[in-house]
């Protein structure tokens, strides 16, 4: 049978008999497992494995759970409401760093006991990532949609995103319509436009598309109906400009629109336009032609023909018409 009497009391029995000196309770260094110093009290050792361990994941500290062992130290766990909080914590945490990675598509694999954590992209969510991949990339990426693009999804996230190779003559096509919407001039296959996995690299107007595109642009803003881009372009230095023979097209038609007794394709650019000084002007023919137009319209009673006009050369290689007739009383 136990015997009864406490251990106070047997303490205070140890003093009257002499086999103690006082009654004091005194702990052994196992009571400190954890080498803090002073000693505490199991409480207080718990409530400060608590504190740390909710401090450390960023949680609250009724979520972890502490069990003082004794001689074997302290147990420390999360409870129900602490894997909770530790797994949003997991969750924000990698989903801040991997690109378009939700907290809701992250397994967080908790290990409540050993308070750890493994986080992957859960199986299941990875076609949701790839799809997100794919539209917010294509949203920041000029002519290239969704579906142009490749994305690889595995346990940390994306791990690759890209213009799949049977998708790029697509986006090419697609930048050649949307740059040739943008200028008048230009055709979508004046363009040269090169398409990388990563979207497009290089695009402009070919060399050939730079002389379309001029002659297209020639043949809007002058009276020239069509321009040659090989035959009547030359290359400057601000872009291109008309050949010799385009130039006197451009005078022979510049001319018929100027005057009204020329009809349009009246004038030859080859005989009826001649050089003056680096530009051009009216041959003889034409010359009398208008001169005696004119004179004709200022004379009732006879009509002036070209013939009729007799056309000196000046000095800055003009032509100066004079007309004379007898007149008969």
């Amino acid at each position: 049978m136990s015997d009864p009497t406490t251990a106070r009391a047997q303490r205070r029995q140890a003093v009257r008999d002499g086999s103690a000196t006082d009654a004091v309770d005194r702990r052994s260094d196992r009571t400190n497992p954890r080498g803090r110093g002073s000693e505490t009290t199991s409480r207080q050792r718990q409530q400060t494995a608590r504190r740390e361990i909710a401090d450390d994941i960023d949680i609250e500290r009724d979520g972890v759970g502490v069990i003082d062992r004794i001689g074997e130290g302290i147990d420390v766990f999360l409870r129900s409401a602490g894997v909770r909080g530790f797994d949003e914590n997991i969750r924000g945490d990698f989903a801040s760093e991997a690109d378009f990675v939700e907290p809701g598509d992250i397994d967080s694999r908790i290990d409540s006991r050993n308070i750890s954590a493994e986080p992957i992209v859960a199986s299941g969510r990875r076609d949701r990532v790839a799809d997100r991949a794919r539209r917010e990339t294509a949203g920041d990426m000029e002519f290239v949609e969704r579906s142009d693009l490749d994305a690889d999804v595995g346990r940390f996230g994306v791990e690759e995103i890209a213009v799949a190779e049977d998708r790029r003559s697509n986006v090419a096509d697609r930048a050649r319509t949307g740059f040739a919407a943008d200028d008048p001039f230009a055709e979508p296959g004046d363009f040269e436009i090169e398409v990388t996995a990563a979207g497009i690299e290089d695009a402009g107007l070919s060399q050939m598309g730079e002389r379309r595109r001029a002659g297209r642009q020639f043949e809007a803003e002058t009276p020239l109906r069509s321009v040659d881009p090989e035959r009547d372009l030359t290359r400057m230095d601000d872009g291109f400009g008309l050949r010799s023979g385009a130039q006197r097209r451009l005078s022979a038609r510049e001319f018929e629109s100027e005057f009204d007794i020329f009809g349009t394709g009246d004038l030859d650019p080859e005989t009826d336009i001649r050089s003056v000084d680096g530009e051009f002007g009216l041959a003889e023919g034409p010359t009398r032609q208008l001169a005696a137009a004119d004179i004709d319209d200022q004379f009732d009673g006879f009509t002036v023909g070209p013939d009729d006009i007799e056309l000196r050369e000046t000095s800055d290689g003009q032509f100066e018409a004079m007309f004379e007739r007898e007149v008969r009383r």
